[in-house]
């Protein structure tokens, strides 16, 4: 009877997991890596073996903040939701270490929240030709933004990628980076190449994963 006006999970009675719920969450880190036709959360925790603080933990019993982000952006680009868990002490404290993660997150997401924050699956959440980028989307009133999301920085400053379409309209702009960087259509009039600028320290935008906002593409 709480079925409009409550979202469940799948996780109130036996035989429901990624069957019955509002969203599936089917087992704890749950991250498919494609787009799924019901909504779900990859429940997951920051430290690799426990939901709880443990003072025993060694430093590498943490996720590093590149797998965070992987975990974060691959999330969202196939339609899920993320629950980041931080076990507290039992005095309430969070520990330095995850505070670190927490605010490592936050500083990514400042200048790169625009494509995560409001955004939906693209018609590719995987890139066609480069490893390690995922798409979103966000449909305006009069357009559509295409994000490409970079886990990793390419050799000579050149993103080469098979998805997009382009058209005589498209822009391509880097988040946190004040310009638009210039682009060329792929061989074959498929695809773009996105021709990084040079950056200094200063203008990086951020230290991981970095995002290329694209509009007036064709699909």
């Amino acid at each position: 009877p709480v079925k409009d006006t409550i979202v469940t999970n799948d996780r109130w009675g036996h035989g429901c997991p990624c069957k019955h719920g509002g969203f599936f969450s089917c087992t704890d880190r749950y991250n498919p890596g494609k787009l799924q036709k019901h909504k779900w959360e990859n429940a997951m925790t920051i430290d690799k073996f426990s939901w709880g603080f443990r003072r025993n933990a060694r430093i590498e019993d943490f996720l590093t903040i590149e797998q965070l982000l992987y975990q974060l952006i691959s999330t969202v680009s196939c339609g899920g939701n993320l629950l980041m868990s931080v076990g507290p002490t039992k005095y309430g404290t969070i520990s330095p270490l995850y505070q670190e993660r927490l605010r490592q997150i936050g500083q990514w997401l400042r200048v790169n929240g625009d494509g995560i924050y409001g955004t939906r699956p693209w018609v590719h959440q995987n890139d066609t030709v480069v490893k390690n980028v995922w798409y979103t989307m966000k449909k305006g009133a009069t357009e559509t933004d295409v994000y490409a999301i970079l886990l990793e920085w390419p050799d000579n400053n050149l993103v080469k990628l098979g998805a997009p379409i382009t058209s005589s309209d498209t822009t391509v702009n880097m988040l946190g980076y004040p310009d638009k960087v210039t682009w060329t259509t792929g061989v074959g009039g498929k695809g773009i190449n996105i021709q990084i600028p040079p950056l200094s320290v200063k203008t990086m935008p951020c230290k991981w994963a970095w995002t290329f906002k694209m509009t007036g593409l064709q699909n």
